[in-house]
């Protein structure tokens, strides 16, 4: 851990976290002002969200840095509120007047104070206020900022917007806080006017769990784990205020650990008290009941815990003193809290023997069964066997229809109710088991040594085991599960015995062992009813196993049974999940689409975290396929923030490579590399990481033409990942692999290995894998030299993909063709080919190779007229008048002019290293020049 703050990080830097853009467009709306404009700007964003620091920042720059600009200052004040013109006499003293005579006309006489100002006494306020700010701006820019406006007087409020709405060429920007939260104090006039099209609105965004880690890093020197960062940010709602309080207040070591909730700061508890002292009785029943009720805090559930009469009564009055409100949403309604923190400072407030009975209370009132246990677990603090026999069995109903997270809720639950020990330690086991089920890896590695402390079983076996295979632990996951097998007993307890064979089907799926996957699900479905949770999922995987190896009718077959037998609940998210896996590899995209979107969703069927990243990881990748660029990386940052949050580290090579693969594609190098980072794994993990992490580097590398790195990443697949006659891979790797072979001249290899995954046996075509061989094909044949025989590999692999919506394959296809004739000189069905492929690139927004398009658009020579980038007029620029450079020569000298190495460019260009040579010579010669860096010169000087 690094002890304090970065050296070098100003208060500045990390009070504008995340708000640089925001005061970057305050200073733009300055910059607008001062060439003759008046601007109206809203800074908006709830209590701790930095809106009055990014001021104060603004104001400063004003002040100090920015010349010629003065600046009127007021906040809004709860107490000040009640004094008519408190917020323009701070208007008015801020500058100092010009003259005696302007303070005269600026003072407020008593009989205006004693109460609401009539609106002829609102006009001449205005104008005296108009005449002020005309007499500054006269002699430069003015700004005038109001904090807090929400708790500004109305009478003061009144007069700033009559000002606002009828100036016009003045050099004046008003800028203002609110809080929305506190707008109902706020005139409705004046509220119109603020949120109207007149003025600008800059909202103040919640940090990010990058942010906070930023944040937490910089400023404490706590490296924060992405999981402590996405609590932090939930807890929260990533207000910096709040962040910054929690950070200061808690031990550095809370970050470390796996956290349930986090406690409020003390400025939170603070206030809390203050406002229940302040609070009529019913207004504390209410929060109270609140509290307790959280989620299930409709209006009804709280008039019965609370016992108070009149609700609405008190919910007016916490609206009023901004303690809490009714969110009325088209479901339901339900009483929240305003501030975040203040429902854990409200519920510790409350004495134990009251908080259990408003349990009891809240258990008779409350509609699911699960929430009824609980507050009556809530209210039972020792003991109580009657209790945990209903936990057991609920945990029994939910596992049934695969809630795996209400299943580990109710079991820890029954452990604390148990008295005898073996049935604690059996309890523990099997809900740290339904935790790893349920997806939450944080807070289920957080109980491992626990586990590994109790003595042997097959059930600590089959728990240790599990949660190794989520982990991608593979050796250990192995051990663990084959031990478990080893001393379970199949005909004593043939459901236990079920539950590990069903562990080592996902064993055998993180391993893509075709073998392991049938021979495991077919042993746990032989023990246990269909229906029941071990058969289900191990059909839900069945078919993969079979699709493995090689046998598609049947791994279809499987799929149309599974879902026969799975029921409309968290069970079916398993078999649409799997039968996705099966579409997608099978080019039915469209059907893959369909069952992962509909196996994403957990919060209405209680299903698996776990199953719902993986359908979100593969959903991306259909995306990608399908051309849904757009969808696919919103999937990524959605299901990122889960994936992060739950630890679950065997289902991110899958989720990074789609985004690494993007992003690349789209230029955005910094973000690819973010990515392939996180895709990276260790040595000895699942094959159904390492292929993908691979994959996320190769497909990066091959976006820079780094034909080397990609396939020194890629050689290791051939062992790692074969496809034989008994085994088929699941990633299409295999064109790549040769096309890294081909751009880095090894043919003979190429060939070898292109021939073999030829002539595999398959039970059926795929399309998408025939045209992936025959352009793999293609571009083999044509660097050996043979044109009109890969012009045929190639139109029969657009053939293949005919019917069929994939333009990313299909761009890809059309590149490799156009190079290919372009280089053997073929250069209109070069050019013609190209332009399909650029169209395509652009259409998904991949500028890399947009942009290799026209470049090998342009060595054809053909309509680079017509190209958009206006390259040649540059290259005009550096040319002498009477010099004509071929538009191969043209394509070379931009590459080299712009870093590039022979190598490098030759590789872009799909040239012998030795003809980027030689065309560089002649070059060379043309120009008058000697050297690259007298090339790059010319160019620089052109721009």
């Amino acid at each position: 851990m690094i002890p304090g703050p970065h050296h070098g990080d100003s208060e500045e830097d990390l009070a504008l976290l995340g708000r640089a853009e925001v005061l970057e467009k305050l200073l733009e709306a300055l910059r607008t002002v001062r060439k003759g404009a008046v601007r109206s700007v809203v800074l908006s964003g709830p209590r701790g969200s930095g809106k009055t620091a990014v001021l104060d920042h603004f104001l400063e720059h004003c002040r100090a840095v920015a010349r010629g600009v003065r600046v009127l200052s007021a906040t809004g004040d709860e107490w000040e509120a009640q004094f008519p013109l408190a917020g323009y006499s701070q208007l008015m003293v801020t500058p100092p007047l010009r003259s005696a005579k302007d303070h005269d006309r600026a003072a407020a006489p008593a009989s205006d104070l004693a109460g609401a100002l009539s609106p002829a006494q609102v006009a001449n306020y205005a104008s005296t206020l108009n005449a002020h700010l005309d007499g500054l701006q006269s002699h430069g820019s003015v700004v005038v900022a109001v904090d807090d406006i929400q708790h500004l007087d109305a009478e003061s409020l009144h007069v700033l917007v009559f000002v606002m709405r009828r100036l016009r060429s003045k050099r004046i920007l008003f800028v203002v806080t609110l809080d929305p939260t506190q707008a109902q104090f706020v005139p409705a006039g004046v509220l119109a006017f603020l949120t109207g099209h007149q003025v600008s609105r800059l909202p103040l965004e919640p940090l990010s769990p990058e942010q906070v880690q930023e944040l937490a890093l910089r400023q404490f020197g706590i490296d924060m784990s992405a999981t402590a960062a996405h609590g932090v940010v939930q807890h929260t709602g990533g207000l910096p205020q709040t962040v910054v309080e929690l950070l200061a207040e808690l031990p550095p070591e809370t970050w470390q650990t796996w956290f349930s909730s986090l406690p409020p700061s003390s400025r939170v508890r603070a206030r809390v008290r203050s406002l229940l002292h302040a609070a009529s009785p019913e207004l504390v029943a209410v929060a109270e009941a609140a509290s307790v009720l959280r989620s299930s805090a409709g209006i009804a559930e709280v008039a019965y815990v609370s016992g108070v009469a009149s609700v609405m009564d008190a919910l007016d009055e916490g609206h009023r003193a901004g303690l809490l409100g009714l969110s009325v949403e088209q479901s339901r309604s339900v009483v929240t809290f305003f501030e975040a923190g203040t429902t854990e400072s409200v519920y510790e407030q409350i004495v134990p023997s009251r908080r259990m009975d408003l349990h009891r209370r809240a258990a008779k009132t409350v509609q699911l069964e699960g929430d009824r246990l609980g507050h009556r677990v809530s209210a039972t603090p020792g003991a109580d066997e009657e209790l945990a026999a209903e936990l057991e069995e609920y945990a029994r109903q939910q596992a049934v229809v695969g809630a795996w997270g209400d299943v580990s809720t109710a079991l820890f639950s029954a452990s604390r109710l148990s008295a005898d020990p073996r049935t604690i330690h059996d309890r523990l086991l099997r809900a740290v088991d339904a935790l790893v089920g349920s997806g939450n890896m944080a807070q289920a590695q957080m109980w491992a040594a626990a586990v590994d402390a109790m003595a042997p079983s097959p059930l600590r076996s089959s728990v240790l085991g599990y949660l190794s295979t989520a982990s991608g632990q593979n050796h250990s996951a192995q051990t663990q599960l084959e031990m478990a097998w080893r001393t379970s007993n199949p005909e004593r307890d043939p459901v236990a015995a079920a539950q590990v064979a069903q562990r080592l089907v996902l064993h055998g799926v993180a391993s893509w062992d075709g073998r392991l996957i049938t021979r495991w699900a077919e042993q746990a479905m032989t023990l246990t009813k269909p229906g029941t949770p071990a058969h289900i999922e191990s059909e839900a995987i069945y078919g993969l196993g079979l699709y493995a190896q090689g046998r598609l009718s049947e791994a279809e077959g499987s799929y149309r049974r599974a879902f026969e037998h799975a029921s409309e609940n968290a069970q079916k998210q398993r078999v649409q999940m799997g039968a996705g896996w099966l579409a997608l590899r099978l080019d039915d995209a469209e059907t893959a689409l369909v069952n992962f979107e509909a196996a994403a969703p957990t919060e209405f069927r209680g299903g698996s975290l776990r199953i719902s990243l993986w359908a979100e990881a593969w959903l991306a990748r259909t995306h990608l396929v399908l051309g849904n660029w757009d969808a696919a990386a919103a999937t990524v940052a959605h299901a990122s923030v889960r994936l992060e949050t739950s630890r679950m580290p065997l289902i991110r090579p899958l989720l990074y490579w789609t985004a690494a693969e993007l992003w690349s594609m789209r230029g955005d190098w910094d973000r690819a590399r973010y990515y392939v980072s996180q895709a990276a794994v260790q040595p000895g993990t699942y094959r159904a990481m390492q292929v993908p992490a691979s994959l996320a580097r190769a497909r990066f590398h091959e976006a820079r033409a780094d034909y080397e790195s990609a396939l020194a990443v890629l050689q290791p697949l051939t062992e790692l990942d074969p496809w034989t006659e008994n085994r088929v891979s699941f990633w299409p790797w295999q064109d790549t692999y040769v096309n890294a072979l081909v751009m880095t001249d090894q043919l003979d290899l190429a060939d070898t290995f292109l021939t073999a995954f030829e002539q595999v046996r398959r039970e059926r075509a795929v399309p998408s894998d025939l045209a992936r061989m025959a352009w793999a094909r293609g571009r083999l044949v044509a660097a050996q030299g043979d044109p009109d025989t890969a012009r045929e590999h190639f139109e029969a692999a657009l053939g293949h993909l005919r019917g069929l919506n994939r333009p990313y394959l299909r761009a890809r296809v059309s590149f490799a063709f156009g190079q290919s004739m372009r280089r053997a000189g073929k250069r209109r069905l070069a050019s013609s080919v190209l332009r399909v492929a650029r169209d395509l690139y652009d259409s998904l927004g991949a500028v890399t190779y947009v942009d290799r398009c026209d470049r090998e658009l342009k060595a054809t020579g053909l309509d680079v007229g017509n190209l958009p980038d206006p390259s040649d007029a540059v290259l005009a620029a550096v040319t002498r008048p009477q010099v004509q450079l071929t538009a191969q020569e043209q394509a070379v000298a931009e590459l080299v002019a712009a870093g590039a190495t022979n190598k490098e460019a030759a590789r872009s260009l799909f040239l012998a290293e030795k003809t980027v040579q030689y065309h560089l010579t002649r070059i060379y010669g043309k120009l008058g020049i000697r050297s690259r860096s007298e090339l790059a010169a010319r160019f620089r000087a052109a721009d």
